[in-house]
């Protein structure tokens, strides 16, 4: 081919790459970030199981963030729907994902993790890989995903118990930042989980949510928590429990949030003057 002729052709291939690449990302949909800051109120239901209630929840309330229990041998209303999942993120919601997986050796639950530390750490990895393979089967992104893992209350004056705790969130979170990596969490109630023992452990959760009721929503008063943990940007607060609430015509039994920490997708939504900072 002679250097002019193969010039053009050179240059025909190059329009024909960059068309092409307009085509993919031209999409007329914005991407969204895996995750963002959210300082928003939130609320949590395994009654917000169907479109109609999620939008019913959404629409002109003050609720911008929904947990929603992904799975778990514990869960007691895992959602296991893709379509839910992207209708919830297409009304605009950003999520929280919830684990509820083994809980502590001494605890009166079904599901318990193993009270041997070496065997608790690798249960804490199985567990974050399933949540990881249930992520993908939602459709959502697994990278820097923030997963939550649901630890209820237990007897935190078991030492064996809480060491068995700690071994299990520490293999909760290695595994969870194995590439691609999620963040990773932990739900529990401020003083009856032992949620300030995982400050400590190496490598420690990526943020926390924490349950106290006591109807303060700001993230920074947490009881049991040191002020400096997890401090940036790192603390959901569930302030209030169970309670009926009804939007748009729907009554439903909730707990409410309030946030300065990841959820699923972006964009951030900063400083909304809700309280939660």
């Amino acid at each position: 081919m002679a250097y002019g002729a193969a010039m053009t052709h050179r240059r025909s291939l190059i329009a024909l790459v960059l068309v092409a690449a307009a085509i993919l990302y031209n999409t007329g949909t914005p991407a969204h970030a895996s995750f963002g800051i959210s300082q928003r109120w939130g609320v949590d239901s395994c009654g917000i199981n169907t479109v109609a209630k999620a939008q019913a929840f959404w629409t002109h309330t003050p609720y911008s963030n929904i947990g929603v229990y992904i799975g778990g041998s514990a869960a007691a209303c895992p959602m296991n729907s893709a379509s839910f999942m992207t209708a919830l993120v297409n009304m605009g919601w950003q999520i929280m994902p919830i684990w509820v997986g083994p809980q502590a050796s001494c605890s009166s639950f079904g599901s318990r993790m193993s009270s041997n530390p070496d065997t608790a750490f690798q249960q804490g990895k199985t567990e974050a890989h399933a949540s990881y393979l249930r992520l993908r089967s939602l459709g959502m992104s697994v990278d820097n995903t923030p997963v939550i893992y649901d630890l209820e209350n237990y007897d935190t004056t078991n030492s064996t118990c809480v060491n068995a705790a700690k071994a299990f969130i520490r293999g909760w979170v290695t595994q969870a930042h194995v590439p691609t990596a999620q963040k990773s969490g932990v739900y529990g109630s401020t003083c009856g989980s032992g949620l300030a023992n995982f400050a400590t452990i190496s490598p420690a959760p990526d943020f926390i949510d924490g349950a106290s009721w006591d109807g303060i929503k700001s993230t920074r008063t947490m009881p049991c928590i040191s002020s400096g943990s997890w401090t940036n940007r790192q603390r959901h607060k569930q302030y209030r429990g169970d309670h009926s609430e009804t939007w748009n015509g729907v009554t439903l039994s909730v707990d409410n949030d309030c946030s300065n920490a990841p959820v699923y997708p972006g964009p951030d939504e900063l400083d909304t003057g809700q309280g939660c900072l």
